[in-house]
């Protein structure tokens, strides 16, 4: 219960921490301009190797190649993140000159914070959060899902990255770092996705590089420490590792999806995969384009790589749409539902630019404030429809605006329903609650089952409505098959006849007090439903008869069960008499015979000492006394055979030993015996004790004769309340299959009784062989 607890709490607990994180480093960088420049010191000089056009250096007047001089007033070597990162961040005065020239000119960056600030920074934010809540809600709505759970950390990871854009470009406390560990893992994890999801799909590609990403986010993360603490300086080789890895993880993750497009196309997680690598293709090309690959090979970037955010949304929302939704349509619906929407969002946002530039809120259109634009058009779309689902969810709980909502739908909620209902009036009831009206009114006539009549809604009371309806149904069943309205004396507005499984129905539907009547475009919708909902009462009431037939059948059962039960206490009672009775005469034979055989045997051997008589009398004694002994032993082994007496005397474990060794005192074979919880000296009820022994002693004399095998293992195990027989060979083996069939005969029909003896006694037998496979017994006695 705990570890549910807390299984539950670290997904709150990480977004809370993914929220607080994001809005935190929202604000500190609305406060803290974005500088965009990275030093390099050639030759003793720090030049400028990499210039943003979108920061405040560049704006400032500060190029490609120009020299730093001074930053904050000190020296730009001086300054901790040049040391670390080689970045000129959180300065507010640099000292600089231009390529080429010799005087010195200072620029003072300003802190602002305005609205265009805010439109540039949002988009991106924005995108961050709504990775994290589509992998929330994905986890919400599938938490018992394991991709649901493994796809939330997946997203949240992407998220904190995005989240950590820009305030790792500002050398914000701990961004750089936080960024660069949460990218390492995000391919880990999205290999391991893609390996779960849409198909489990285990092979050596995906291990080998998933090991391979755990490697490399290894490397990245210490190379991380090292340059945050200055040891090293890898700052460009820690990007561009960090940017391969995850390359590697697309990589692997558009591999795996599409070898699931290579299944039948009926198969459900085709149509997943589909989907979801429409997502990866739409929302990874232009940043790997734009972005990964420049970086990775020194090229030179494309202009207007902030575009490439506009098309990672469609990752999370595939993810999220796939796994969420239980039956998806066909993806080529889904992708018409993406475009339309797309292209809605893209006239939007562009009449909304041009909005604000002519009301003069913005001074200029480029392809920046565009992009704020479509985030905050986007934004505001799905707000929208939230909100909208919200409102639609509350207005429906009121009876008043119920009636308001498309009889179309209300017919599709009430299918979905329709299913989960195990009662007529369960159906009837839901039919009236999910179409909103007064009641309805069924009448099944069929040869079997009888005539049936179902009144729901006011109709369930008015006994004279339903006579009335009653006899518009006798009047015109036999008519045209088609639903009509009602004339306004009549009970119910709308009759439905039709024939169904040999059986003639109708239905009334009332609206009538109301003050609603039903449109005749909707006409067609209530023959359809009216259909389903007979088509559902005839399966409900053949259901019911099959019910009380399998009661019967039930009954029936329970009274064979009880006289087998019977029969196995009277069989127990014979075998126990049978078992006393070869006691008893083996306590005879030991008593009688064998004790008379054992005197003459000594008496002869007395008369063979003292010498009397020739040689003829002394080899006729001699005869005598061999044929005793043959006589002295068979009617021992007959003994052991009736009753072995150290089962009484010893217990089971040694009449098992003794069996054993006379056994292979006559047989070349060996037999191995193998205890387990169980002592020499433990003596169970007599019944567990002989059947247990007869059990062992017929297993290994079948494996004598019929498996050919010169070896045996014998386990006798102890398991609290049980006693756990096992005897396997390695011989030739039969077919088990046979032998329930009753086709094998011998000692294998000897097995068949052993096995309802066993069973008699509440425990069971398994017998477990096959050709040239040898043949394993196992036997499970009770012992209580």
């Amino acid at each position: 219960m705990w570890g549910r607890f807390i299984n539950r709490q670290i997904y709150y607990i990480a977004s809370i921490v993914f929220i607080v994180l994001g809005l935190v480093y929202f604000s500190a960088c609305l406060q803290q301009p974005y500088i965009g420049l990275n030093l390099e010191n050639v030759n003793g000089q720090w030049l400028i190797t990499f210039c943003d056009t979108h920061g405040e250096g560049y704006r400032s007047g500060i190029e490609l190649g120009d020299q730093i001089l001074k930053i904050n007033g000190g020296d730009p070597g001086e300054y901790d993140i040049v040391q670390k990162w080689n970045l000129m961040e959180g300065t507010s005065s640099i000292e600089f000159c231009k390529q080429g020239e010799l005087s010195a000119l200072e620029i003072i960056i300003p802190k602002h914070f305005d609205l265009l600030t805010v439109m540039s920074e949002s988009p991106t934010f924005l995108l961050g959060f709504i990775f994290w809540l589509l992998g929330f809600l994905t986890w919400i709505k599938r938490p018992f899902l394991r991709q649901a759970r493994t796809l939330f950390w997946l997203l949240w990871l992407f998220g904190l990255v995005i989240l950590l854009t820009y305030a790792s470009g500002r050398c914000l406390f701990f961004a750089k770092e936080l960024e660069y560990i949460a990218f390492s893992a995000a391919p880990v994890l999205l290999i391991a996705f893609f390996s779960i999801f849409p198909v489990l799909n285990k092979n050596w590609i995906n291990t080998y590089s998933c090991k391979i990403a755990v490697i490399l986010s290894a490397i990245i993360l210490i190379l991380t420490v090292l340059q945050s603490l200055g040891l090293v300086h890898l700052a460009s080789f820690i990007r561009k590792l960090a940017l391969s890895n995850m390359l590697i993880g697309i990589l692997i993750s558009v591999w795996n999806l599409v070898q699931v497009m290579r299944l039948h196309k009926d198969r459900p997680e085709k149509n997943e995969a589909g989907i979801v690598l429409t997502g990866m293709v739409i929302g990874f090309s232009p940043s790997v384009v734009l972005i990964a690959l420049p970086t990775i090979f020194n090229m030179h970037k494309l202009g207007y790589t902030e575009i490439s955010t506009i098309f990672v949304s469609a990752v999370p929302v595939s993810l999220y749409y796939a796994i969420v939704n239980k039956y998806l349509p066909d993806s080529r619906r889904l992708y018409k539902i993406i475009i339309t929407n797309f292209l809605t969002i893209i006239f939007i946002s562009l009449i909304a630019l041009y909005v604000l530039y002519f009301c003069k809120i913005i001074n200029t259109i480029n392809i920046e404030f565009y992009l704020s634009a479509f985030f905050l058009s986007l934004l505001f779309f799905v707000c929208l429809y939230f909100i909208r689902l919200i409102i639609s969810k509350l207005l429906e709980r009121l009876s008043f605006f119920q009636t308001n909502i498309g009889l179309k739908q209300r017919v599709a909620e009430l299918n979905k329903s329709m299913t989960s209902l195990i009662s007529e009036d369960h159906v009837f009831e839901e039919a009236v609650k999910t179409l909103g009206i007064d009641g309805v009114f069924i009448i099944v006539e069929n040869e079997q089952t009888g005539c049936l009549r179902k009144a729901v809604g006011r109709f369930r009371k008015n006994r004279q409505e339903q006579s009335e309806l009653e006899a518009y149904f006798s009047r015109n069943q036999k008519q045209d098959l088609e639903a009509r309205f009602l004339s306004d004396d009549c009970p119910a507005e709308i009759f439905v006849p039709f024939v169904s499984q040999n059986s003639t129905c109708g239905i009334f539907f009332g609206h009538r007090y109301s003050h609603i009547k039903f449109e005749k475009s909707e006409l067609p919708f209530l023959t359809l439903l009216a259909g389903q909902l007979a088509y559902e009462v005839l399966m409900l009431l053949i259901i019911d008869n099959l019910t009380k037939d399998i009661n019967a059948l039930t009954l029936t059962s329970w009274s064979s069960q009880k006289r087998n039960r019977e029969l196995q206490c009277i069989t127990n009672s014979l075998i126990r008499m049978i078992e006393r009775g070869k006691g008893s005469l083996s306590k005879e034979i030991l008593d009688g015979p064998v004790q008379s055989v054992l005197d003459i045997s000594r008496l002869l051997k007395i008369l063979e000492k003292e010498n009397l008589g020739d040689d003829t009398t002394q080899q006729v004694v001699s005869w005598i006394r061999n044929q005793i002994n043959d006589l002295n032993y068979d009617l021992n082994q007959t003994v052991h055979n009736l009753r072995p007496p150290v089962l009484s005397d010893l217990g089971l474990i040694p009449a098992i030993q003794s069996l054993f060794q006379d056994i292979m005192l006559k047989e070349p074979n060996f037999i191995i015996l193998e205890t387990e919880g169980i002592e020499l000296n433990d003596h169970f009820s007599e019944d567990v004790e002989i059947a247990a022994y007869r059990f062992i002693q017929k297993a290994i004399i079948n494996s004598l004769r019929y498996s050919g095998s010169k070896k045996q293992t014998v386990r006798v195990e102890l398991s609290g309340d049980k006693l756990e027989l096992t005897v396997k060979d390695n011989g030739q083996g039969f077919d088990p299959d046979q032998l329930e069939k009753g086709s094998l005969g011998g000692a294998h029909f000897g097995l068949a009784i052993m096995k309802e003896r066993i069973e008699s006694l509440g425990g069971q037998m398994l017998i477990s062989s096959g050709f040239q496979r040898g043949t394993t017994l196992k036997a499970t006695i009770p012992v209580y």
